[in-house]
C-alpha cells in the first residue's frame, strides 16, 4: 500500500482509539481499556512517527506493508518464536533518499519509531492516572515500564535503535 493513505489510517484509528476512552466508564474496565489503548498505541503510532520525521528530513517512502519484526532474533529462542509469527506494520525507505540524507536525519527517522512506541504508552498511564484513581492505572504503569525496560535492553542490539546508532556512524 502507498504509505500515506496507510499512516494516515493509523492516526486516524489511534485518535479514535485515544477519544473513546471518554466513554470508558471509571472502574476496573477502564483499567483494562487503558491497556488495550496502551498496546494498540504503541503499533498505531510506530509508522507514522518514522513517516513524519523522515519526510522532515528529506526521506521519502515507498510502501507500508504487514512484516516481522527484526527484534525477534535478539529474543532468547521460545520467546523469539512467538515474536516472529506476530505482523507488524513496517514502512519501507526509498533507498535513494536515505542515502542522500544526512546520518543525523536518518537517525532520527529510525529513532522516532522507538521514542513514539515507548513514549505513548507511557503518555496514556500518566493521563489515566490523572482520569482516575491510581487502582484502575496500576497495570497500566506496569505495561508502560516493561514495555520501556524492553526497547532499551533490546532495541539497541537490533531494532529500530541500533539502525539509528548506524547512521550515525561516518561512512568508511
Amino acid at each position: 500500500m502507498k504509505p500515506l493513505p496507510g499512516i494516515v489510517a493509523e492516526i486516524f484509528a489511534l485518535a479514535v482509539l485515544l477519544a473513546a476512552s471518554r466513554a470508558v466508564p471509571a472502574g476496573p474496565y477502564f483499567g483494562l481499556y487503558v491497556v488495550l489503548a496502551q498496546l494498540l498505541s504503541t503499533f498505531l503510532i510506530h509508522c507514522p512517527a518514522h513517516y513524519v520525521v523522515g519526510a522532515a528530513g528529506g526521506i521519502r517512502f515507498r510502501e507500508l506493508r504487514f512484516g516481522r519484526t527484526s527484534l525477534a532474533r535478539v529474543l532468547p529462542a521460545s520467546l523469539g518464536k512467538v515474536a516472529s509469527l506476530i505482523p507488524i506494520l513496517t514502512l519501507s525507505t526509498e533507498k535513494r533518499t536515505l542515502s542522500q540524507a544526512t546520518r543525523r536525519s536518518a537517525a532520527a527517522m529510525f529513532a522516532a519509531g522507538v521514542v513514539a512506541s515507548v513514549g505513548s504508552p507511557l503518555l496514556i498511564a500518566a493521563a489515566a492516572t490523572l482520569a482516575e484513581p491510581f487502582v484502575y492505572s496500576a497495570f497500566a504503569w506496569v505495561v508502560a515500564l516493561g514495555y520501556l525496560l524492553f526497547d532499551v535492553v533490546f532495541s539497541p542490539r537490533s531494532g529500530d535503535l541500533m539502525r539509528a546508532a548506524e547512521a550515525l556512524k561516518p561512512p568508511r
